[in-house]
């Protein structure tokens, strides 16, 4: 990792999809008050927070799940129609942590394997590896 993060730190005009670094481009510190801002008014208005609560929610540990789950599931059935109860909604600090979530949550059996196009992203293999489930290649095309 050290190694790719140097790489993209000598070209910072490529993007680098190796290291799983998200475009920086579309970063604007600026807007970061802003954003700040607006869900804290999402806190005290929609929610009904008061002072005490919002600044415990944005500056304390929260929900291992996330505390964004009412706005996915109201922005999943505005924008998709699918109506999703917002407790069962997982918020991730990124698709790595998912995929290691959902794998634990489907292997039932030690006999399960995961079948993965070959070649294949390096984070779901050691995501299988965390939960102890062989990888299968399957050729694509």
């Amino acid at each position: 990792m050290n190694f790719l993060n140097e790489v993209a730190n000598h070209y910072p005009d490529a993007v680098s999809l190796a290291a799983g670094r998200p475009y920086e481009e579309f970063w604007d510190l600026a807007e970061l008050p802003r954003y700040l801002a607006r869900f804290s008014e999402y806190l005290r208005t929609d929610l009904g927070y008061g002072e005490e609560r919002v600044r415990r929610t944005l500056f304390q540990y929260g929900r291992t799940k996330g505390i964004i789950h009412e706005l996915v599931a109201a922005n999943l059935e505005l924008d998709e129609g699918i109506t999703v109860d917002p407790e069962s909604i997982v918020v991730t600090v990124g698709c790595q942590e998912a995929m290691f979530l959902t794998l634990r949550a489907l292997r039932s059996d030690p006999r399960d394997v995961l079948l993965a196009v070959s070649p294949t992203y390096v984070g779901l293999t050691g995501a299988a590896r965390l939960v102890d489930m062989p990888v299968l290649p399957v050729a694509s095309g």
